[in-house]
Formats: C-alpha cells, structure tokens, sequence
C-alpha cells in the first residue's frame, strides 16, 4: 500500500526579504523532495505552485495553482485530493520540516499505511506544519475550517473524529522554515541539507548568525537566566530542564491561536501586549534585561493581540532587528527597543519557542 506526497510551494513577495525567503524556500523544496523521494511508501510526489516559482524538479509531477483567486489552504488541498482520487496523503509545506529525518518521516508514513480508520499523523496536533493522513476526501466537508494547514489536524480530531498522533518533539518534527529566525538557527544547525546548507550560506552575512550563536552559549552557560515568551509548550519547558542548568521564565499565552481561529476572529488576548501598552517598550526591554541573560520571543501573539498585521516585509525585518526597514510604528518601537538592550532579545515566529530551541540546543560551534 502507498500514499501520495503533496508538497505546496508558494509565491513569493516583491520585498527584499521576502524575496529572500522565496529562494529559500525553493531550496528547502529540493531537500524535501529528496528525503520523499527515499520513502518506499510514497508513490508520487505532487507539487502544488503557482506557475511563476516552477522549475526543473525531476520525478515531481507539477500541479498550477489557478491564477485567478486568493489561494486558500483546504480548497487547494481538497481540490488536489479529489481530482487525484486519493485516499492515502502526506502533505507538506516547502520548508514545513527542514531537518525532517528519513526516520522520523518513516514512522509517520507506516503508521498511515497500516491503519485502517481515520488516522492522522503530524509534527504537532496544536498546530499542524505537515500531517499524513488517511481518509483524505474527509477534508472536503472542512474546507470552511481549513484557511491555513496550522489547523488540519485540530479540524480533524474535533471536527471528524480522527485519530491524531505527534511524533516525539525534536528539531526534526518541530522546526519549520516560516521566518528569518529560522533561517539563523539553520545557518549553524549542522544536520541542514545540502541545498538549504548553500543558499543559507551565501545569506549568512545578512543574517547576523553571531547574536545566535552568543544566545546558544548563553542557554549552555551553567545558571543563565532565561525568557521564554509567547506559545510555550510544557515540551519546550521540560526540554530546558533536561538540556540546560537554566533558570527559566515563562510568558506562555495564547497557545493553538492559529488553529482554534482565535487569532482569525480576532479574540487573542496577550498580557505581555497589554503590558507593553501600559509602561512602553523601552521599560519593558529595560525590565526583562534586569531579570534575564537572554529573552527568546514568539512576537506573533503581541503582534495578534494588536489585531493589525504588520506586513511580512516588516515581520521579517524585525526578526533581523532591521528597525530602519519597518513601516509599523508600534513594530518598529519594538524592534528598536529590542535591539538596544543590553542582552541578546531573539525574536521571531513560534518556533522562537518551539522548534528553534531543539534545534539550538543541538548546535554545538558555529558551521560558517
């Protein structure tokens, strides 16, 4: 028994960073079709793009995105899954799961395979990067549920009685490639695949892969003082108790705000946003270098709290601390405040908190 692997690629934006993250994710696209392509099990690979980022991919069959239309996440997929008549899927992101091994893709796949009710497996059931899945053609009844794939597998255990399974936490299962600080930490991560390892190279000057590796050694200097902040995890809380001699602070909100739609209908309530709000972003820098050695923050749940979306552009340049570059004044304060303090204040996306932790703790010297 098989299964079809279907890998979306989309467009990139006409900013520079977002440019940047486009020939990423194009590269990212080559290593993951690599490590498919040594599945027994998958039988096909589909590729789902907009008909601008094709290129040459042996033993991929490309599929176009409609020109015409914003492209939605369950509509595309189902779509896919209907037309193609399949019943077995592994759906993936382009840079859904970077350091993804041959392993762990493995036991996803089998466990798909041999099931024989609704089952699927994912990186994470909070909030889905990837999943295979069987039963596909149930997704057809949750395309209104399904704007984004953070939310396949909740739809699908609440919503249709699937069983859902994670895999053990790890970098491989819980880095993606969503930001530029995933980029960072995958500039020194030394299992990187080889397409990824260049492109990262030729970007590392841009990426000040330096404030990431001094955080690194921060988190491996006995009793540092640490700070977490945004979608925490009790994973990521006992992978630092087991990993590190850390004192650890935790700022934990608003966990699953993508996949429970909090965040769509505009429901996300972060007390560290609204603290900001009252004293302002310089003395809340002020205070959190008075009590930590280093600060890792998932900035998307204060960014949701505020309920206007900076652009990706802007997002992207403040991961990099490019304040300059940022249009949003509230973003730009921010950022400005951040890169003044006195301590590394790395900021990204979830995996900030997540994936990017297990990766970092994995890094042991700088690759570039």
């Amino acid at each position: 028994m098989t299964l079809t692997a279907i890998v979306l690629l989309g467009k990139a934006g006409q900013g520079v960073l977002e440019k940047q993250m486009g020939m990423v994710y194009r590269a990212a696209l080559r290593d993951v079709v690599a490590v498919l392509k040594n599945n027994s099990h998958i039988d096909r690979i589909v590729v789902a793009a907009p008909a601008s980022v094709q290129f040459d991919l042996p033993d991929v069959m490309w599929d176009i995105d409609s020109p015409n239309g914003k492209f939605h996440f369950g509509e595309r997929l189902a779509e896919l899954i209907n037309r193609l008549d399949l019943d077995r899927v592994i759906y993936m992101g382009a840079g859904s799961a970077p350091l993804l091994s041959e392993a762990e893709l493995g036991d996803a796949v089998s466990a798909v395979i041999a099931s024989t009710t609704p089952t699927l497996v994912t990186n994470n059931a909070h909030s889905a990067d990837w999943a295979a899945f069987s039963y596909a053609k149930t997704i057809s009844q949750f395309i209104h549920r399904l704007e984004r794939d953070n939310m396949l597998a909740h739809v699908l255990r609440h919503e249709a009685n699937f069983e859902v399974r994670s895999l053990k936490p790890s970098a491989g299962t819980r880095l993606d490639i969503d930001t530029p600080f995933d980029l960072r930490v995958l500039a020194l991560h030394p299992r990187t695949p080889p397409n990824l390892r260049k492109i990262l190279g030729d970007l590392a000057p841009t990426l000040n892969v330096n404030q990431i590796q001094k955080s690194i050694e921060v988190l491996r200097a006995d009793e540092s003082r640490i700070t977490l902040i945004g979608r925490v995890s009790s994973a990521v809380c006992g992978l630092i108790e087991r990993e590190t001699r850390c004192w650890t602070r935790v700022l934990s909100e608003e966990r699953g705000m993508a996949a429970n739609r909090r965040q769509t209908m505009g429901e996300v309530f972060s007390f560290v946003a609204d603290h900001i709000e009252r004293i302002g972003e310089e003395e809340f820098i002020a205070q959190l270098a008075q009590v930590s050695d280093v600060v890792f923050w998932d900035t998307r749940v204060y960014l949701a709290h505020h309920q206007i979306w900076p652009s990706e552009e802007d997002r992207f340049a403040a991961d990099l601390g490019r304040y300059e570059l940022i249009e949003d004044d509230r973003l730009r304060r921010l950022t400005c405040a951040a890169e003044s303090a006195s301590i590394p204040i790395i900021v990204g996306g979830h995996n900030a908190v997540s994936g990017g932790l297990y990766a970092m703790l994995e890094i042991k010297k700088p690759v570039f």
